[in-house]
């Protein structure tokens, strides 16, 4: 019977060093998304919600078992923009409108979201989220309502645009958001991400406000590394340190060092650093407490330069 089971080809092989990195880590999660990819799966293969997907996959980098590109969801069919969606003429939307009752009462309700009638333009394109991307009307109208928040946020009175919508639609369908249920679980995790975002920028800078994009491009992968306050205190300083003042991409490549490395605490960091004998930086700063007052940035930069002349004194 197990000779039955032991069939040529069938037998996978592990490194050792990745054995022992997942019985450390301890997440099974973990240990069974790194076989079904050795395997030469993709988390297709596992009956699991995204975030728990999301979950295992993270880990997994940071374990340094799989890179940012290696293939774990599975690949979906996906429309891209450069993909040209039908030239809807008007009758077609007039039909659409008279003999499709999804359609028809999608279009009252997206007025009613964007506070306007929609010209012939807008309905082409809401005809196409329809259609030719086949979104349900409850999930474009859940997109439509993201987009009218993220819309206020950059003004009183600001509306999103069709187009605008358009442009997000296709990156939902590409991402497989094509129900109600991946919809809400998309957006849980935007919120999560978005707050945590802004938290990061009142931590960094003192700063309460949401971020612009370049800037969430930064927070967002902070964020997916799973970078604790502290270690974003100590990539903040070591960046004034050495520029004399804040460079996204400087302190996003030493975070993404770190990360790759696996240093995910400060005692990680400052550890590996005295074994390697690295050149003297300031410490982290301390997280403020609950309720006080980030330090503003002329504490920063004295801080900085009092453990710059410090050091100085002890090399001399």
């Amino acid at each position: 019977m197990a000779k039955d089971l032991l069939l040529p080809g069938s037998i996978l092989s592990l490194h050792r060093s990745a054995v022992e990195k997942l019985l450390k880590a301890g997440n099974g999660d973990a240990a069974l998304l790194y076989l079904c990819l050795t395997a030469g799966q993709n988390s297709g293969a596992l009956p699991w919600e995204p975030d728990r997907v999301e979950a295992a996959q993270n880990t997994l980098l940071r374990l340094g078992l799989i890179s940012s590109d290696t293939p774990v969801q599975p690949p979906r069919p996906e429309k891209l923009e450069d993909d040209r969606p039908p030239d809807y003429t008007t009758q077609d939307i007039a039909q659409a409108f008279q003999n499709d009752g999804g359609f028809k009462a999608l279009v009252p309700a997206v007025e009613q979201m964007l506070g306007k009638v929609l010209s012939p333009a807008d309905l082409k394109i809401l005809y196409t989220l329809f259609d030719f991307l086949a979104l349900p009307p409850e999930v474009i109208l859940t997109l439509t309502g993201w987009c009218v928040e993220q819309a206020k946020q950059k003004g009183p009175g600001r509306k999103p645009t069709l187009t605008q919508i358009r442009r997000e639609a296709y990156k939902w369908q590409k991402a497989g958001i094509d129900t109600l249920e991946a919809a809400d679980a998309h957006l849980h995790r935007l919120s999560r991400r978005n707050r945590r975002g802004t938290e990061i920028l009142q931590l960094l800078f003192g700063e309460s406000r949401a971020p612009v994009e370049k800037e969430a491009e930064f927070l967002d992968a902070w964020i997916q590394m799973g970078c604790s306050d502290e270690l974003l205190l100590l990539a903040r300083d070591r960046t004034i340190f050495q520029l004399q003042e804040f460079k996204w991409t400087y302190m996003n490549g030493i975070l993404t060092r770190w990360y790759k490395e696996g240093l995910t605490t400060v005692e990680a960091v400052e550890a590996s650093e005295r074994k390697n004998r690295r050149p003297q930086y300031p410490r982290a700063t301390p997280q403020p407490a609950q309720g006080a007052q980030p330090l503003p940035s002329d504490d920063i930069g004295r801080m900085i330069e009092q453990a710059r002349r410090a050091a100085a004194a002890k090399e001399g």
